[in-house]
Formats: C-alpha cells, structure tokens, sequence
C-alpha cells in the first residue's frame, strides 16, 4: 500500500513540475531512479495508466498524450485549474510533498507556516459536510466562562491567519445572544476550530441553499468576519508610500480582490480597496504602521487614528 501511494503522489508531482510533459519511457526510468521507489520496483506501463486515471478521478483534471506532442503525457486543463484554487492549492501541496519526500535533505531546507490547532476537527467537519450532515459542537469562546453546545450546518471551512475557521447555519440560537446575520433558516456563525472542545456528526442532515456561494460570501469581507448588519461595505482608499518598498508589497500580494491602484508618483501610490472596514482589516492597516495612511472614508480615518493614539498612551 505505501508503494501505491508513493507512486501515484511521485506521478503526481512529476506531472505538475513538468508543464510540457514526460513520455512513459521517462517516467519509467526516473522512477527506477528516485528515492522514493524504495523497493525497488519497475513501473509497468499498465499499472502507470491506472495510476494515470485514479489521479484523474480523484483531483479532476485531464491528462493526455499523442502524437502531436511527442506521446508526452502532460496536464491539459492547467488554465482551468488555475480558477480552481482549492484544487490548485492541493495539486502544488502534493508536488511540493513529493519533491520533499523524493529529497531528504531538502526536508530540512524547507519551514511551512504552522497552524498550531483546531486540526484534529477538520476532517470531522469536511466528512459532515460532503453528506450534508449536521454537527454537534461544544464550543467555548474567548468570551465564555462555560463551554456551550451548539448545533451547526456546516456550509464551508476557510483558514485564516493561521487558524481554520467552520462558517454555517445555526440551528439553536444561545440564550441572550445576538444574531450574526439573518437568513431564511437561521444565522450564519464562524467557528474557530482552535476553540472547539468535542464534535460529533449527528443524523440528521440539512440542504445546502442553491444562493449560497463561498466567494460570494466572502466577496466583500477583508478575512474571516462578515457581519453586514454592523458594517458597511466602503470605497477605501489608502496612501501607501514608497519606505520599505511597500508599495511594490502590495503590488505583488494585494490585500484583497478589489484592490486597484488609481494614483502613482515618485514616492507613493493611491490604491483604493472595496471592503468592509471589519476589526481584522483595521488590524491590517495597524500592522502596516506609516507606511500606509488611510485617506478615506473619514470615519474609517477617525478610527485607525483613534486606535494609534490607544496604542501610544502605552508607551
């Protein structure tokens, strides 16, 4: 089982760090070569050709060869992947792993950002929500003295800032607590998965509304806080200069889809940015200290001045 394993993720690999393809002869021969093979096993072509489609089938995406390219069998829907981030992101994980494994001095070469909990729920919640199945949860936030219980429709998971986060309906209401967001069946919470102490999938199962999307969602949020009853969605622009190049920053790692830069001279930039003015994107702003100013909306102003001023009555 290890040896079908190595293979399909060191064929997997191969594929995606080699956009023009690898004939099987090829194949064949790197296999015979890699660390990874270590039983030394020959790869047959039918047993490459099984391979070839049970990574079709399981990641969706189409592999081909012929004539025309030299019988090289390469990826052909990478464009399309490329929309796909979810699967993108696990295509390039599993190359990563493969070339790590296939390298173990690498291994030691190579630092990933660690998310230190809430991992052990993750599979849990992603097997609730592939059936549609409702989940019991105790949770205990920040904010509580006790850990309470709550029954949760589990729509979709999103990390964020190191954390994993589950977004859904919730089915029971906590006495003397204020709705989130309303909807037609319930109120959409997020639920850090770090502050989960027990979760169990129960029976029963919910349908997934057919208006529901995650990128629409989160269109407008900066990161993991949506709650359109308190804010507004704003036009926010903002002056971020030239000191520590942190405008070219910006320029290669946006802080959000909306980002446009409307204004550019010798030693600054105007981007302007379409969010809600959430708690975690006024953090941001903080974290960007005189590099960046806030130019508009005033009261978005108001409040980054409010919080600097906080900041330095502790100094």
């Amino acid at each position: 089982m290890k040896d079908y394993l190595r293979r399909h993720i060191w064929i997997l690999s191969e594929l995606y760090q080699n956009p023009k393809g690898l004939t099987y002869k090829e194949f064949a021969e790197e296999w015979e070569r890699t660390t990874l093979n270590s039983q030394q096993t020959s790869l047959p072509k039918r047993t490459f050709q099984d391979c070839l489609r049970a990574i079709e089938d399981t990641f969706g995406i189409e592999i081909s060869s012929n004539a025309r390219n030299g019988y090289r069998y390469q990826i052909v829907n990478r464009d399309w992947l490329a929309k796909d981030t979810v699967k993108d992101w696990l295509l390039s994980a599993f190359a990563v792993n493969g070339l790590l494994q296939d390298s173990r001095g690498l291994r030691e070469r190579v630092m990933y950002e660690d998310i230190p909990s809430g991992n052990q729920w993750l599979l849990s919640i992603l097997n609730a929500m592939k059936g549609n199945h409702v989940v019991r949860v105790e949770y205990q936030d920040y904010y509580d003295d006790e850990p309470r219980e709550v029954l949760l429709e589990p729509y979709c998971v999103r990390v964020f800032r190191q954390r994993w986060y589950v977004i859904g309906i919730m089915e029971n209401e906590p006495e003397g607590e204020e709705p989130s967001e309303l909807t037609n069946q319930g109120q959409i919470r997020r639920y850090a998965l770090d502050r989960i102490q027990h979760l169990v999938a129960t029976e029963e199962t919910f349908k997934m509304p057919r208006q529901f999307s995650v990128e629409s969602y989160f269109a407008d949020a900066y990161g993991i806080i949506v709650e359109p009853e308190e804010y507004n969605v704003e036009r926010i622009r903002l002056k971020v200069s030239d000191v520590n190049h942190r405008r070219k920053y910006l320029r290669s790692l946006p802080l959000h889809h909306s980002q446009r830069e409307v204004e550019r001279h010798s030693d600054y930039s105007v981007f302007e940015v379409r969010v809600a003015p959430t708690y975690d994107f006024v953090q941001q702003i903080l974290a960007m200290g005189g590099e960046v100013e806030v130019l508009s909306p005033d009261y978005v102003r108001a409040e980054i001045k409010r919080r600097i001023k906080e900041m330095a009555a502790l100094y």
